[in-house]
Parts: C-alpha cells; structure tokens; sequence
C-alpha cells in the first residue's frame, strides 16, 4: 500500500497534483474536509464557507486531539476493503494529523508551494464562491491557514510544511508542474518498490 498525503497553501496547485494523481496513476482521494463536512452537516449546516470548515476542524481536533480527521480517514480507508492500494489523503492542515499518519510506513508527505502573488491570480482565475475576492482578504485568510495567530489545533500549513519528506514547487503552468509531479513519483514508485 502507498498513502501520499499533500499538505500547501491556498490555490498553491494541491488540487492539480491530486488529480494528476487520479487521473494517471490509478490513486484514490481522500479529503480531510469530507470528514468537517459530514459533521457540518449532522449539526444542519447549510452552506459551507472555508471559515465554516476551518472552525469545526480547529473544534474536531481541539475537541479529540490534533490527530482526530487523519484517524478518521485511515479507518475509512481501512473500512474501503478495496484492492486498491493507491491512496492520497488531501486538506491536511496540522502537524498532528501528519505525526498519526507518518507511523504508517506507507505514508509519504508531498508539499506544495508557490509564490502569493500567483496564488492570489489563480484564487481570480478559479473564481470559487468562497474564496476571497480581495488581495487584503486573500492575506487574512492564508496568513490564518499558515498558522498566523492560531493555536495548537488550529490551522498550521506553514508548520506541516516542514516535515515534507518531498517539496514542488508550482510557480509556472500546468504542463510544467505535471512534469515535476511525474518525475517525482516515478521516484517514490522506486523507493516503495511499486510501480
């Protein structure tokens, strides 16, 4: 079994490298915000903003213990009884979740990073609902999923980022970025001895 898990900022490209992930190699996904949205939902929750699920993971994991939604998702894994063997867990936001998850001797973490500016472009560019439409607003809320002004349970990206075992950088278009991506698990195949 292979679990990658990709942790980066907002719009850094973490939504490419899942599906590049999907599409070509045969992964399947896992979204940690599947786990904030179930229980958004049980409490009635209508409509989802990123504050919305950004509270209940800081409520969940203050609530539980820090590692609380990587827990989840492994037992659902765990639960898929699949013969697949490919997974990628997304929206990972605490080093909590990643010290669960790196007890796992299949687990590999990938980070992606890219400059602001062009984040802030690509946030214009993807136009999502939720998403902040100012470059004021757009700092708030990366400077808050980086950990700025968080506690312990909190959002904590800029601290997940360091304990990437691999780090791509996603600074040009997509074509380059598929490249780096291919080059990269060609060697994770190789180290974990699949192919």
């Amino acid at each position: 079994m292979l679990i990658l898990g990709v942790v980066g900022q907002i719009a850094c490209g973490k939504g490419v490298l899942v599906d590049y992930l999907i599409k070509k190699l045969n992964f399947v996904s896992f979204s940690l915000s599947s786990i904030l949205h179930d229980e958004l939902n049980k409490k009635g929750t209508k409509e989802f903003t990123r504050k919305t699920l950004q509270d209940m993971g800081d409520e969940l994991r203050k609530r539980y213990g820090d590692d609380v939604l990587a827990r989840r998702a492994i037992s659902k894994i765990k639960n898929l009884k699949s013969k697949i063997q490919r997974y990628v867990i997304e929206g990972i936001r605490n080093p909590g979740e990643i010290e669960f998850l790196k007890k796992n001797p299949a687990f590999i973490l990938i980070g992606v990073k890219a400059s602001r500016e062009i984040r802030f472009k690509r946030l214009l560019q993807r136009a999502k609902p939720w998403d902040p439409k100012t470059w004021n607003d757009f700092v708030k809320v990366d400077r808050r999923d980086l950990g700025v002004g968080q506690k312990k349970s909190g959002q904590q990206v800029g601290k997940c980022l360091a304990y990437c075992d691999y780090v791509l950088t996603n600074n040009k278009d997509t074509a380059d970025f598929h490249k780096k991506v291919k080059e990269l698990m060609k060697r994770v195949f190789k180290l974990n001895g699949t192919s």
